[in-house]
Order: C-alpha cells, then structure tokens, then sequence
C-alpha cells in the first residue's frame, strides 16, 4: 500500500511538470551519492544521464549550478506498534532512494521526497520521472506565461551583423635576407652602390564587414562573412575579403554582453603591382555589445590581426642593383561600430 502512495504522489509531481518548461541554460549537478558503493554509482551515473535527457546543462563542480541534486539511500524501515524500527516483509520495498533539491545560491532546500524500491535495475524506469517531478518544483518560466522580453536580444539562434570598421594597418619593411643594410657594388666592394631605405608605413583604411553569426551554444558562437576595405599602404585600393570568428560569450549583467573572440581572415589581392601580397591573416579581438531593441544588439569592435611570414612586394626601383622585391612586416588594429539583429529565440526566450 505505501508503494502505491508513493507512486500516486510520484504521478502527481510528473503531471505538474508537464506545464514546465526545462532550459538548457539551468546549470544542475548531482552531489556525490550516499549509500553503498554499487548504488552509489549507479544513482550518481543514471541521474547526470536522466538530467541531460531532460534538456537541463549538467555540471561537473557544485560551484557552477543553479541547483544540486543530494541524493540518498537508506533502509525502508517500518514502526511497529512497540516503538521498534524493522525492514518490512520480503515482498515490499526493502530500499528508500531520498531525493532533496537545493537551490545553490542560497542552499535553500526546493522539495524533498523519498522513492521506495528493491533492486536498482527497476529504478531505469523511474529516475527520469523523479527529475521530473523534482524540477517541477523550479520556478522557472511556464507556458503560457509572458516571457521576460527584456533578455530575449541576446539569446537568439542567429543574427545578421553588420558594421563600419577603421583598421589601422602598419606596414615595416623588413632588411634584405642576411640582414644587409648596404648594397654591394661589385666595382668596389668597399664603396657600397646605396644604402637600403627601412620604410615604416601607418595608414588607415577604413572598411565595411556584413557577416553571419550562430550562437550555437549559450555560452559560444561562430561568424563569418564578408568584408571591404579602401586603401592599403601597399598599394592596393579595393580589398574584398572574407573572415570567421570563433567567439566565447559573456552575460554578466541583463543589458551587455562581452564577446572575446578568435579571429581569422583572408583578403583578395587587386595590386598587379603587389602580386605577392599574402592572403591570410590570425589574430584576435574583442566584442562589446548592448540591447539595441527587443531583437538587435549595438555593439564596439576592437580585434588586432597579423600576417604570418613577410609580405613581399614588387620593388617599383628595381634596377641592376637595387633588390626586385621588398619584404614587409604586417600588423592591423581595427576599432568597428556595428548592429546586429536576430532571428529565432533560442530555448526558455520563445
């Protein structure tokens, strides 16, 4: 008879969780299991896979929850009418499986319940309606409820990006192979023909970038897309390229969010004069971005980028003595003012 309470009080608790909505981004973790080493395991290994199952996050440290699973198994012990404590009979129950959910801020304690059972290979059809029946009791967003809008801006699937970019771009020419600051003059080697001129160029050349970003985690999300830039200190003039970002994403606080990111781009090369100029560039930046409406952020851009190897140029002196190409150095510091808008809430922002 008290099984059946149990699974009647269990049915209810399910049946109430059916009007909540779980969310990837309620962080939970399971605490170290108290029993023998066998249900130990068992109900710590079941639990994460069941949680996960539900669609809420598991967690590895207690730190990093929003709420903590303290799970127990004791001996179902009966009253008897003489004061004493015993198991029941063979056919009932020998096992309880205590469940507590404690919100972690606080340590306060959400709901507390007891499973009866034997063996724990019956639990395999009962430990996701506990989790069930224990989240029920979270207070989180229900369907049918109006949704906190004021969040829903930074917690989209996708967004369309664009932005005005002014990238500083400093050029240093590098010394001839060998590091020779003079040119050899073969009529008199002690007499050099010219003296190699080291140039240090820095010159803006400000530029558009439209991209594409997916925020395929709560925490990470990919861009990529297309950028333009005017002018360069080698000579080019119109600069078509294309770019991917692998950014992590900070929500501190209700109306920001700061997103550092991995950078890497390549560029076309329009210069016949410049040939040689290299395609590829790695670096890194640094993303701030407000609520700029209900579905768009505004946001700063500061990112830094550096071309591996030298830049080899075209030498427009060349000559008889002077080298045929150049090699330079190549660093870019940009500073971008942007909007983003997005499509698509992600889950627990519908």
């Amino acid at each position: 008879m008290k099984r059946e309470w149990g699974l009647f009080l269990l049915l209810v608790l399910v049946a109430a969780s059916v009007y909540a909505q779980t969310r990837e981004d309620t962080l939970i973790h399971v605490l170290p299991v108290t029993g023998t080493p066998e249900q130990s395991a068992f109900f710590k290994q079941n639990f994460d896979m069941e949680i996960a199952g539900a669609n809420y996050t598991v967690t590895q440290n207690s730190s990093e929850a929003n709420y903590l699973f303290q799970l127990s198994v004791s001996p179902n012990l009966v009253p008897y009418d003489d004061g004493t404590m015993d198991l029941p009979p063979e056919d009932e129950p020998q096992n309880l499986l205590n469940v507590t959910l404690i919100r972690a801020e606080d340590n306060e304690e959400i709901v507390s319940f007891s499973f009866p059972f034997t063996d724990l290979e019956e639990m395999y059809e009962h430990n996701l309606a506990l989790v069930y029946g224990a989240m029920a009791n979270v207070p989180v967003t229900r369907l049918g409820d109006p949704v906190d809008e004021s969040d829903r801006w930074r917690n989209k699937w996708l967004y369309i990006r664009g932005s005005f970019d002014y990238p500083v771009v400093t050029t240093h020419q590098s010394r001839t192979p060998g590091g020779a600051m003079y040119i050899p003059n073969p009529e008199n080697p002690n007499r050099p023909l010219a003296q190699e001129v080291i140039n240090h160029n820095v010159r803006a050349m400000p530029g558009v970038t439209i991209g594409l970003e997916l925020q395929f985690l709560y925490f990470m999300s990919a861009e990529a897309g297309f950028m333009l830039r005017f002018g360069d200190p080698l000579g080019n003039t119109f600069i078509p390229g294309v770019y991917i970002q692998a950014k992590y994403i900070f929500k501190p606080a209700r109306h920001f969010m700061l997103e550092p990111y991995l950078l890497f781009h390549t560029q076309s090369n329009t210069s016949t004069l410049y040939a040689r100029f290299p395609q590829t560039a790695v670096g890194g930046g640094f993303q701030f971005g407000v609520k700029g409406g209900e579905m768009a952020a505004i946001f700063l851009d500061l990112s830094f980028s550096y071309t591996p190897g030298r830049v080899i140029s075209e030498n427009p002196r060349g000559g008889d003595w002077l080298p045929p190409t150049l090699p330079w150095s190549r660093y870019v510091v940009a500073l971008g003012v942007g909007y983003k808008i997005g499509f698509m809430n992600r889950p627990g922002y519908e």
